[in-house]
């Protein structure tokens, strides 16, 4: 209850810091001077400043969030919930913990560093001397209590560095008093600079490419100047990660006792005569899993490696508008796939990582089955032997494939029309005997197909659990992805750092503003500049426009000129324009010459050097 009055304490502190954009009418009678402003806790949209401090919040967040996954976390709702209240429960667990870490993001983000840092460091202490005390308390040192100690310490190093933060902005703030100098609150730019230096390499001139071989470095992952990612991304990533470390610690605390209890359990079931071979046959069981755990858990992060990599790819890809994503969703489920990805991306890869425990599990069982214990009982000769016939089974099919492949291209296809084509056209030479040729392999197609559809099915769940964490590849055909609600938090996400991030729009948005700001506080003597009326400036655009161009002055809405039809000579013209420079309501003066002692000639070359 005390974290919480200080959760709230601090929360309305820094909200009663923040000003209000605008002036709200309601609040007039009471005198809050624009106080009790809105505190923007990340933004997951087009921030790229701070990136890693609001990473280790979220990872300080990690612990709890995973705790919310086995409905363990809540202090305050820990009641018994009938089975209809249950997402209600579920519910209120996600708004706490938000509530419990909203503190660490808002002292993070708020202008006022000074007192910002200072509660911040305060609560990064009170929760890492929290979590510590409930690392060590009351336990006994065995494999139970060395796994629950592992458990939150990722959390404890976020906070460590968080605390380290917050101490640096505080010492920059203190200092920055101290010397006089004012504390500038650091706002996010319109065009961060990365962005910028993206638009200057488009219009740069494109270099000859030259063909160079990448060094291995550069095919795992190159890297780009030009490109940041977000906060999003890397609080995603942050979360996932530390998420990820809890689950494979959690799966080597309850797979032995699982273990365990279902060793108990089968030998109690089990003739006392086939004991021997059911212990064994458990003993390979729990060390098929227990060595599983790693390869999926390393892929899970390679997985997660791969997003961020992926998200660089797919966002370049729609600057430059050579994406084949789907772009044309609703603007209100696009934005609320957006809001989802992070989310769904934490339990997408750890469901995926549970598939591929699962996976690799079976993977080594076939292994220990089929060639290490026939080896080891001493029938290798065996299994070399059906591993012989299953590699000349499918060699033979591979054959067959691959003498279509030759028929179709020396004996039914025609020659190349030209001899600097790359391939053959398809057209078809020597029917009769292509005809033959399809009819006598339509059997044995029949039967390879069985052995292939097969494979398909096989291959098909084995991708699909490969890349159930990859959520940034739709698991469904072409044609089918809106099914895929994980792509479609992908694509979603997408398009909204799409709008809101697009380098060359930033640019033109950061000209108009630039442009506007230099104009509001231009000085020149530039006559449109000087004319403040607003009637003035128009009478001054009228009349520089039928000066240029004396034949509209015929258009205009006067009666002295409705009356006047067809083609006029350049006096009559002269004197139309005479009357309409003079219904604009001012004598206009051209320096150098009297505008009534003029030609159209010099009027209209006197003009050219009036300033537009």
């Amino acid at each position: 209850m005390i974290f919480v009055l200080f959760q709230v304490l601090i929360t309305v502190l820094l909200s009663y810091l923040q000003r209000r954009a605008k002036h709200q009418k309601t609040t007039d009678q009471i005198p809050l001077g624009m106080r009790f402003g809105i505190v923007v806790p990340v933004n997951f949209i087009s921030s790229y400043s701070n990136r890693w401090s609001y990473g280790a919040a979220c990872g300080a967040t990690a612990t709890t969030v995973f705790l919310l996954f086995h409905n363990e976390y809540s202090n305050y709702f820990n009641f018994t919930a009938p089975t209809w209240a249950k997402a209600l429960v579920y519910l209120l667990s996600a708004l706490e913990v938000g509530l419990d870490y909203y503190p660490f993001f808002a002292c993070l983000s708020t202008n006022n560093r000074l007192i910002g840092s200072t509660l911040g460091f305060c609560y990064s202490l009170c929760w890492f001397c929290v979590q510590l005390a409930d690392m060590f308390e009351c336990r006994e040192m065995n494999y139970d209590s060395i796994i629950l100690i592992l458990t939150p310490i990722p959390s404890l190093a976020c906070c460590l560095f968080l605390m380290g933060r917050f101490l640096q902005i505080l010492i920059t703030s203190v200092l920055s008093i101290y010397r006089q100098v004012g504390i500038k609150e650091e706002e996010e730019p319109l065009l961060p600079e990365h962005l910028k230096n993206y638009v200057r390499h488009l219009l740069k001139p494109a270099p000859e490419k030259d063909v160079q071989t990448r060094s291995i470095k550069e095919k795992i992952y190159k890297w780009d100047d030009y490109f940041k990612f977000p906060t999003r991304m890397i609080v995603t990533a942050v979360l996932c990660l530390i998420c990820l470390y809890n689950f494979v610690l959690v799966d080597l605390l309850v797979s032995p006792k699982a273990v365990k209890g279902l060793d108990t359990w089968i030998l109690s079931t089990v003739n006392i005569s086939y004991s021997d071979q059911t212990k064994l046959i458990l003993y390979i069981l729990k060390e098929c899993w227990f060595y599983a755990t790693f390869p999926s858990a390393l892929t899970s992060v390679i997985y997660m490696l791969h997003v961020l990599s992926c998200y660089r790819k797919d966002i370049r890809k729609l600057y430059r508008g050579t994406s084949e994503m789907d772009c044309t969703g609703k603007p209100p489920i696009i934005l609320a796939a957006s809001i989802r990805y992070s989310g769904n991306q934490i339990a997408y890869l750890l469901w995926g990582y549970f598939l591929l425990h699962i996976m690799f599990f079976l993977i080594s069982l076939i292994i220990t089955f089929w060639f290490v214990l026939p080896i080891k009982e001493g029938r290798g000769m065996h299994i070399l032997q059906g591993f012989g016939y299953t590699v000349l089974g499918i060699f033979l099919m591979v054959a067959v494939i691959l003498a279509q492949v030759v028929a179709a291209q020396f004996l039914f296809l025609q020659d190349k029309i030209s001899p600097t084509d790359k391939s053959k056209p398809l057209a078809i030479n020597n029917r009769r005997g292509f005809q033959n040729f399809s009819y006598f392999f339509m059997f044995y197609s029949a039967i390879l197909g069985l052995g292939s559809c097969l494979l398909r099915v096989i291959f098909n769940v084995f991708l699909g659990s490969w890349l159930l964490a990859r959520i940034d590849r739709p698991l469904f055909p072409r044609g089918f992805e809106g099914a895929d609600m994980g792509y479609n938090t992908w694509t979603g996400m997408l398009q909204v750092d799409l709008y809101h991030t697009h380098p060359v729009v930033l640019s033109f948005c950061h000209h108009l503003m630039h442009e506007s700001i230099s104009r509001r506080h231009h000085t020149s003597p530039d006559v449109l500049l000087d004319c403040k009326n607003r009637q003035i400036r128009t009478r001054w655009h009228l009349a520089y426009t039928l000066i240029n161009n004396p034949a509209l002055i015929l258009n205009r809405k006067r009666s002295y000129c409705h009356s006047i039809s067809g083609p006029q000579s350049p006096d009559v013209l002269q004197k139309l324009l005479f009357s309409a420079l003079q219904c604009t309501g001012r004598k206009w003066i051209i320096p150098g010459k009297d505008l009534e002692n003029s030609t159209p000639t010099d009027l209209t070359f006197q003009m050219e050097t009036v300033p537009k």
